[in-house]
Protein backbone atom coordinates (compact mmCIF):
# COMPACT_ATOMS: atom_id res chain seq x y z
CA UNK A 1 0.00 0.00 0.00
CA UNK A 2 2.82 2.19 0.95
CA UNK A 3 4.52 1.19 -2.37
CA UNK A 4 1.22 1.99 -4.38
CA UNK A 5 1.06 5.67 -2.72
CA UNK A 6 5.19 5.96 -3.75
CA UNK A 7 4.12 5.37 -7.13
CA UNK A 8 0.39 7.81 -7.29
CA UNK A 9 2.35 10.64 -5.24
CA UNK A 10 5.75 10.49 -7.65
CA UNK A 11 3.80 10.43 -10.62
CA UNK A 12 1.74 13.55 -9.57
CA UNK A 13 4.82 15.19 -8.97
CA UNK A 14 6.62 14.31 -12.04
CA UNK A 15 9.55 12.03 -10.02
CA UNK A 16 10.37 9.03 -10.35
CA UNK A 17 12.89 6.74 -7.84
CA UNK A 18 15.05 4.29 -8.54
CA UNK A 19 15.92 0.50 -6.78
CA UNK A 20 18.81 -1.40 -6.46
CA UNK A 21 17.90 -4.61 -8.45
CA UNK A 22 19.86 -6.48 -5.92
CA UNK A 23 18.17 -5.35 -2.97
CA UNK A 24 15.08 -6.20 -4.43
CA UNK A 25 16.53 -9.86 -4.94
CA UNK A 26 18.14 -10.26 -1.39
CA UNK A 27 14.55 -9.70 0.13
CA UNK A 28 12.63 -11.97 -2.57
CA UNK A 29 15.37 -14.33 -1.43
CA UNK A 30 14.83 -13.84 2.43
CA UNK A 31 11.67 -14.13 2.06
CA UNK A 32 11.45 -17.48 -0.09
CA UNK A 33 13.88 -18.94 2.19
CA UNK A 34 11.29 -18.10 5.26
CA UNK A 35 8.77 -20.01 3.49
CA UNK A 36 10.96 -22.99 2.72
CA UNK A 37 11.91 -23.07 6.71
CA UNK A 38 8.15 -22.21 7.96
CA UNK A 39 7.44 -25.56 9.51
CA UNK A 40 11.15 -26.97 11.04
CA UNK A 41 11.72 -23.67 12.63
CA UNK A 42 8.94 -20.82 12.93
CA UNK A 43 11.04 -18.21 14.97
CA UNK A 44 13.58 -18.44 12.19
CA UNK A 45 11.23 -18.20 9.69
CA UNK A 46 9.70 -15.15 11.31
CA UNK A 47 13.18 -13.55 12.11
CA UNK A 48 13.67 -13.46 8.21
CA UNK A 49 10.03 -12.60 7.39
CA UNK A 50 10.94 -10.12 9.80
CA UNK A 51 13.61 -8.41 8.55
CA UNK A 52 12.41 -9.05 5.15
CA UNK A 53 9.24 -6.66 6.61
CA UNK A 54 11.98 -3.77 7.96
CA UNK A 55 13.70 -3.06 4.98
CA UNK A 56 10.76 -3.58 2.93
CA UNK A 57 8.85 -1.03 4.08
CA UNK A 58 12.14 1.39 5.56
CA UNK A 59 12.52 1.40 1.54
CA UNK A 60 8.94 2.16 0.62
CA UNK A 61 8.67 4.66 3.80
CA UNK A 62 11.57 6.67 3.08
CA UNK A 63 10.40 7.64 -1.01
CA UNK A 64 7.51 8.38 1.01
CA UNK A 65 8.90 10.99 3.55
CA UNK A 66 10.73 12.29 0.47
CA UNK A 67 7.14 12.54 -2.04
CA UNK A 68 5.55 14.47 0.83
CA UNK A 69 8.36 16.96 1.69
CA UNK A 70 8.17 17.91 -2.23
CA UNK A 71 4.21 17.85 -2.23
CA UNK A 72 4.41 19.90 0.95
CA UNK A 73 2.36 22.88 0.16
CA UNK A 74 3.23 24.94 3.51
CA UNK A 75 6.79 26.98 4.25
CA UNK A 76 9.50 25.80 6.34
CA UNK A 77 8.64 25.55 9.80
CA UNK A 78 11.72 25.92 11.65
CA UNK A 79 11.09 29.02 13.48
CA UNK A 80 7.86 28.25 14.27
CA UNK A 81 9.25 24.96 15.85
CA UNK A 82 11.60 27.41 18.04
CA UNK A 83 9.09 29.54 18.86
CA UNK A 84 7.44 26.54 20.34
CA UNK A 85 10.68 25.56 22.32
CA UNK A 86 10.60 29.11 23.56
CA UNK A 87 7.20 28.72 25.13
CA UNK A 88 7.95 25.23 26.86
CA UNK A 89 10.97 27.29 28.29
CA UNK A 90 13.96 25.69 26.72
CA UNK A 91 17.33 26.92 25.32
CA UNK A 92 18.31 24.70 22.87
CA UNK A 93 21.61 26.56 22.34
CA UNK A 94 22.61 26.53 25.99
CA UNK A 95 22.18 22.72 26.22
CA UNK A 96 23.68 22.23 22.71
CA UNK A 97 26.69 24.03 24.09
CA UNK A 98 26.70 22.58 27.37
CA UNK A 99 26.91 19.01 25.68
CA UNK A 100 29.79 20.26 23.26
CA UNK A 101 31.50 21.57 26.47
CA UNK A 102 31.75 18.04 27.57
CA UNK A 103 33.50 15.59 25.59
CA UNK A 104 32.09 12.84 27.62
CA UNK A 105 28.86 13.29 27.84
CA UNK A 106 29.17 14.25 23.73
CA UNK A 107 30.30 10.61 23.27
CA UNK A 108 27.98 8.85 25.43
CA UNK A 109 25.04 10.48 23.55
CA UNK A 110 26.32 9.90 19.60
CA UNK A 111 27.43 6.36 20.70
CA UNK A 112 23.51 6.05 22.13
CA UNK A 113 22.24 7.81 19.04
CA UNK A 114 23.93 5.59 16.70
CA UNK A 115 22.40 2.35 18.44
CA UNK A 116 19.37 1.46 16.63
CA UNK A 117 20.64 -0.93 14.33
CA UNK A 118 22.80 -3.02 16.83
CA UNK A 119 19.78 -2.75 19.07
CA UNK A 120 17.21 -3.67 16.28
CA UNK A 121 19.34 -6.66 15.42
CA UNK A 122 19.85 -7.90 18.76
CA UNK A 123 15.71 -7.23 20.06
CA UNK A 124 14.51 -9.32 16.71
CA UNK A 125 16.60 -12.48 17.41
CA UNK A 126 15.55 -12.85 20.68
CA UNK A 127 12.14 -11.90 20.52
CA UNK A 128 11.36 -14.26 17.42
CA UNK A 129 13.06 -17.16 19.52
CA UNK A 130 11.74 -16.38 23.05
CA UNK A 131 7.91 -13.95 21.67
CA UNK A 132 6.81 -13.64 18.13
CA UNK A 133 4.65 -11.64 19.43
CA UNK A 134 6.83 -8.80 20.71
CA UNK A 135 8.17 -8.90 17.10
CA UNK A 136 4.74 -8.55 15.03
CA UNK A 137 3.70 -5.36 17.88
CA UNK A 138 7.47 -3.53 16.77
CA UNK A 139 6.80 -4.05 12.42
CA UNK A 140 3.34 -3.30 12.86
CA UNK A 141 3.83 -0.50 15.72
CA UNK A 142 6.68 1.02 13.05
CA UNK A 143 4.64 0.87 10.13
CA UNK A 144 1.72 2.76 12.21
CA UNK A 145 4.29 5.35 13.57
CA UNK A 146 5.57 6.52 10.05
CA UNK A 147 1.72 6.85 8.56
CA UNK A 148 1.75 9.14 11.41
CA UNK A 149 4.97 11.06 10.91
CA UNK A 150 4.51 11.90 7.54
CA UNK A 151 0.89 14.04 7.58
CA UNK A 152 2.85 15.84 10.55
CA UNK A 153 6.25 16.30 8.29
CA UNK A 154 3.38 17.47 5.48
CA UNK A 155 1.82 20.29 7.34
CA UNK A 156 5.15 21.37 9.35
CA UNK A 157 8.31 20.59 7.06
CA UNK A 158 11.53 21.40 8.55
CA UNK A 159 15.04 20.94 7.79
CA UNK A 160 16.92 21.33 11.49
CA UNK A 161 17.72 23.38 14.37
CA UNK A 162 21.42 23.25 13.50
CA UNK A 163 20.84 25.91 10.80
CA UNK A 164 18.67 27.63 13.20
CA UNK A 165 20.63 27.99 15.03
CA UNK A 166 24.00 28.64 12.81
CA UNK A 167 25.70 25.83 14.14
CA UNK A 168 26.43 23.21 11.85
CA UNK A 169 24.40 22.19 8.57
CA UNK A 170 22.41 18.77 8.21
CA UNK A 171 23.25 16.29 6.11
CA UNK A 172 20.05 16.21 4.28
CA UNK A 173 19.32 19.95 3.98
CA UNK A 174 20.36 20.24 0.36
CA UNK A 175 17.72 17.60 -0.57
CA UNK A 176 15.35 18.78 1.12
CA UNK A 177 15.62 22.52 -0.63
CA UNK A 178 16.27 20.36 -3.43
CA UNK A 179 12.87 18.78 -2.71
CA UNK A 180 11.10 21.93 -1.92
CA UNK A 181 12.20 23.69 -4.67
CA UNK A 182 11.06 20.75 -7.22
CA UNK A 183 14.66 20.29 -8.75
CA UNK A 184 15.27 16.74 -7.39
CA UNK A 185 13.16 14.59 -9.86
CA UNK A 186 15.02 11.51 -9.71
CA UNK A 187 15.53 9.62 -6.16
CA UNK A 188 17.68 6.81 -6.22
CA UNK A 189 19.28 6.62 -2.54
CA UNK A 190 17.43 7.97 0.89
CA UNK A 191 18.41 9.25 3.85
CA UNK A 192 16.28 10.63 7.41
CA UNK A 193 14.96 13.99 6.57
CA UNK A 194 12.25 14.13 9.04
CA UNK A 195 12.86 16.83 11.57
CA UNK A 196 8.85 17.43 12.89
CA UNK A 197 8.06 14.95 14.47
CA UNK A 198 11.34 12.27 15.57
CA UNK A 199 11.74 8.86 14.42
CA UNK A 200 14.28 8.31 16.89
CA UNK A 201 12.34 9.07 19.60
CA UNK A 202 9.61 6.74 18.59
CA UNK A 203 12.11 4.07 17.73
CA UNK A 204 13.90 4.63 21.11
CA UNK A 205 10.59 3.90 22.22
CA UNK A 206 9.40 1.26 20.18
CA UNK A 207 12.62 -0.81 21.32
CA UNK A 208 12.04 -0.19 25.18
CA UNK A 209 8.54 -1.54 24.64
CA UNK A 210 9.31 -4.71 23.28
CA UNK A 211 11.26 -5.65 26.33
CA UNK A 212 9.21 -4.87 28.82
CA UNK A 213 8.69 -7.52 32.04
CA UNK A 214 12.54 -8.71 31.04
CA UNK A 215 14.79 -8.78 33.47
CA UNK A 216 17.53 -6.59 31.30
CA UNK A 217 14.26 -3.80 30.85
CA UNK A 218 15.96 -0.81 33.09
CA UNK A 219 19.86 -1.38 30.64
CA UNK A 220 17.30 -0.68 27.47
CA UNK A 221 15.61 2.13 29.45
CA UNK A 222 18.18 3.63 30.24
CA UNK A 223 19.84 3.08 26.53
CA UNK A 224 16.78 4.36 25.13
CA UNK A 225 16.88 7.52 27.21
CA UNK A 226 20.02 8.38 26.57
CA UNK A 227 19.38 8.00 22.90
CA UNK A 228 15.97 10.12 22.59
CA UNK A 229 17.94 12.95 24.70
CA UNK A 230 20.86 12.93 21.97
CA UNK A 231 18.27 13.76 19.09
CA UNK A 232 18.51 17.44 19.90
CA UNK A 233 22.58 17.16 19.54
CA UNK A 234 23.06 14.63 17.26
CA UNK A 235 20.02 14.75 15.10
CA UNK A 236 19.26 18.66 14.78
CA UNK A 237 15.73 18.20 16.45
CA UNK A 238 13.75 20.72 18.14
CA UNK A 239 13.20 19.62 21.78
CA UNK A 240 9.06 19.88 20.73
CA UNK A 241 10.20 17.08 17.61
CA UNK A 242 11.24 15.03 20.38
CA UNK A 243 7.86 15.43 22.71
CA UNK A 244 5.57 14.83 19.81
CA UNK A 245 7.92 11.08 18.87
CA UNK A 246 6.76 10.63 22.70
CA UNK A 247 3.06 11.00 21.79
CA UNK A 248 3.25 9.29 18.18
CA UNK A 249 4.92 6.02 19.92
CA UNK A 250 2.36 5.82 22.52
CA UNK A 251 -0.41 5.99 19.67
CA UNK A 252 1.08 3.54 17.49
CA UNK A 253 1.92 0.84 20.61
CA UNK A 254 -1.66 1.22 21.58
CA UNK A 255 -2.80 0.62 18.20
CA UNK A 256 -0.37 -2.06 17.10
CA UNK A 257 -1.66 -3.98 20.32
CA UNK A 258 -4.93 -3.30 19.35
CA UNK A 259 -4.83 -4.56 15.94
CA UNK A 260 -2.95 -7.75 16.73
CA UNK A 261 -5.61 -8.63 19.61
CA UNK A 262 -8.67 -8.11 17.17
CA UNK A 263 -6.73 -9.74 14.22
CA UNK A 264 -6.02 -12.85 16.89
CA UNK A 265 -9.94 -13.07 17.44
CA UNK A 266 -10.64 -15.08 14.14
CA UNK A 267 -13.50 -13.85 12.17
CA UNK A 268 -14.44 -10.10 13.02
CA UNK A 269 -18.12 -10.05 11.99
CA UNK A 270 -20.67 -10.63 14.54
CA UNK A 271 -22.26 -13.72 14.63
CA UNK A 272 -19.75 -15.96 12.71
CA UNK A 273 -18.29 -18.99 14.03
CA UNK A 274 -14.12 -18.14 14.33
CA UNK A 275 -12.20 -21.08 12.90
CA UNK A 276 -10.80 -23.48 15.56
CA UNK A 277 -7.42 -22.81 16.57
CA UNK A 278 -4.96 -25.25 15.71
CA UNK A 279 -3.69 -27.48 18.10
CA UNK A 280 0.31 -26.16 16.96
CA UNK A 281 0.71 -22.53 17.21
CA UNK A 282 1.90 -20.64 14.08
CA UNK A 283 5.41 -19.37 16.20
CA UNK A 284 5.31 -21.04 19.59
CA UNK A 285 6.62 -19.11 22.20
CA UNK A 286 9.78 -20.49 24.38
CA UNK A 287 8.69 -19.83 28.23
CA UNK A 288 11.57 -17.22 29.71
CA UNK A 289 11.21 -16.32 32.75
CA UNK A 290 11.56 -12.46 33.20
Amino acid sequence: MTGALDVVLFAALGMTATMNLAVVVFLAGLWGGARLIERRNPPAARLAEAFVQILAFAQVGSYLTYGAMAASPFPIADGLLERADTLLGFDWLAWFNWVHAHPIVHLILAKAYASIPLQLLVLLVYFSFADADRVDELVLATILSVAIIVPGMVLLPAIGVWSQHGVGVEPWRAEILALRSHTMLTVSQTQGIVAFPSFHTVAGVLLTNMVRGRKWFLSVLALNVLMIVSVMTEGAHFAVDMLSGLVIAWIAITASRSILVWCKRGSPVRGTVAAAPSPTPAFPAVAIRS
